[in-house]
This record gives structure tokens, C-alpha cells and sequence, in this order.
């Protein structure tokens, strides 16, 4: 922990001390005059954490149970929550863990580098699609109001992505792990490829699931293995320092 309380003790501060609606910049202007050795893509991530509408909410594992601080308006500006008017969410939009300071109280290297990463796993698929090797010839799921597939909405859940396998004719349902219980996330899979089947495939159409997952455990091979239309791939982000030969001056002097 970098200061003597966490991000969402000091995002409580924020919140007092400016005024309403508040936009993610202000937020984040606020954290670099006052607590500038936050980052700013830490001050988001628990913005994101914290309201209580964001889409993308379930996949920050930020104070698990904690109240959330913001409700997100149409124009995208951001108000105090306020409970009583709150919907039920779904239970997989329940927040996992907690991460303090700049990735955790205690946490690693390696912790906060997967946090940074599962936080922003979504956005870099989506933003990279067409050259990810699925193994497969997947695109997202168009509606035919033209909706995407990317943060479905349903009533029994928000899909991180329904998929079209042009090759097969199918529709795939993609998870994001993102450190959750095994059972809970097959479950959850379970649960859309139903929804699916039932709502929006064609008559016969197939529909599979996918997993995509950090790293892989025998629970999760052995709940993967019980449902015949699911399948399970994982990732992995190789991070290197090279040193760089710079050009040296003459006469220069060289330290031993």
C-alpha cells in the first residue's frame, strides 16, 4: 500500500471533496494533486470497480463487497449511488478480491502486472480480434437490430462476448475467467449457452462456449470436461527489458 489507506478509502475523499456529477478525469486530477503516486490507470480501474452500473464492473477484483460510490449517467458524467434506487445485480457481477495502493496490499510484481492485465483483457481483445489466433474463425455476434455480441445484455446475464464461428455456422459464448471460482464460471457459461440455444440461435444452429483463462487448474479441466460443447484456451503476455547501445560522446569520460 502506497499511502496509509487504500484507493477506495482515498476514492471516498474524492468523492467528498468534489462536486457532483463528476467526470473520470476530475477524479483522476484529484489523485495526481493529492496522492500523485497513484497512477492514473489504477485511479480508473477502481472508478470502473466502484460504480455500480459499469458494464465492465464484475471483471476489477476491487473490495470485494464494498458499497459502490458511483452511478454512471447517460452522458457518461458520474453521481453519488444511491442504494435505494440500485437494481439487483447478478451474482457475477459480484467482486472478487481487493486490491489496495497501486495493486494490492502485499501484492507482487506479478500480482499487480495480472491485475493491469485481467483489467484490461476485454478491451485488448476486442481491440485486436481479427489477429488473435481463436483457433477458429470467430466473429462478434452482430443482432439483427444491430447489437453486438460484446457485453451482451440478457436477462439471466452480461455475455463478454456471443460469437459467430463462421466455419461451423455456430454460436460461441466467451467467458473471461478473471480469477473466479472454476464452478462458478462454467456455471455461469452453462447458464448462457442455455439462453442462448433457447433465444437466439437459428433452429438447429449449435452453440459452444469458451473459456479464456489466465492459467488452467485440474477444477477448472475437470468442469470444462463435463460439458461436451465447452472448451477451454488460456493466455500468456511476455514482458522483456532490452538494453539499448546508445551513442557515446567523444572525450567523454567513463566511470569505472
Amino acid at each position: 500500500m502506497i499511502y496509509d489507506r487504500p484507493i477506495s478509502a482515498l476514492m471516498k475523499d474524492a468523492a467528498a471533496d468534489l462536486s457532483p456529477p463528476y467526470t473520470v478525469s476530475e477524479i483522476v486530477a484529484w489523485f495526481a494533486e493529492h496522492y500523485p503516486k497513484v497512477r492514473a490507470s489504477s485511479v480508473r480501474a477502481h472508478v470502473k470497480g466502484l460504480t455500480a452500473n459499469d458494464p465492465s464492473r464484475h471483471h476489477y477484483n476491487v473490495l470485494a463487497g464494498m458499497p459502490a460510490l458511483f452511478t454512471r449517467q447517460p452522458d457518461k458524467t458520474l453521481i453519488p449511488f444511491d442504494p435505494s434506487a440500485a437494481p439487483d445485480t447478478d451474482d457475477d457481477e459480484a467482486l472478487d478480491g481487493e486490491l489496495n495502493g497501486d495493486g494490492g496490499e502485499g501484492a507482487t510484481l506479478a500480482q499487480t502486472a495480472e491485475f493491469v492485465l485481467e483489467a484490461h483483457l476485454e478491451d485488448f481483445l476486442a481491440g485486436n480480434w481479427k489477429s488473435i489466433n481463436w483457433g477458429r474463425p470467430l466473429e462478434i455476434w452482430r443482432g439483427p437490430d444491430g447489437e453486438s455480441g460484446h457485453q451482451l445484455a440478457t436477462p439471466v446475464g452480461r455475455l463478454d462476448f456471443l460469437c459467430v464461428d463462421t466455419g461451423a455456422d455456430a454460436l460461441v459464448v466467451m467467458e473471461l475467467k478473471r480469477g473466479r471460482p472454476s464452478d462458478k464460471v462454467v456455471g455461469q457459461v452453462a447458464r448462457y449457452i442455455g439462453y442462448v440455444s433457447s433465444h437466439l440461435a437459428k433452429p438447429g444452429q449449435p452453440v459452444a462456449g469458451l473459456i479464456v483463462a489466465h492459467e488452467s487448474d485440474d477444477a477448472l479441466r475437470y468442469a470444462v470436461s463435463a460439458l461436451p460443447e465447452l472448451e477451454l484456451m488460456t493466455y500468456e503476455v511476455s514482458f522483456e527489458l532490452r538494453q539499448v547501445e546508445t551513442p557515446k560522446a567523444q572525450g567523454a569520460s567513463h566511470l569505472p
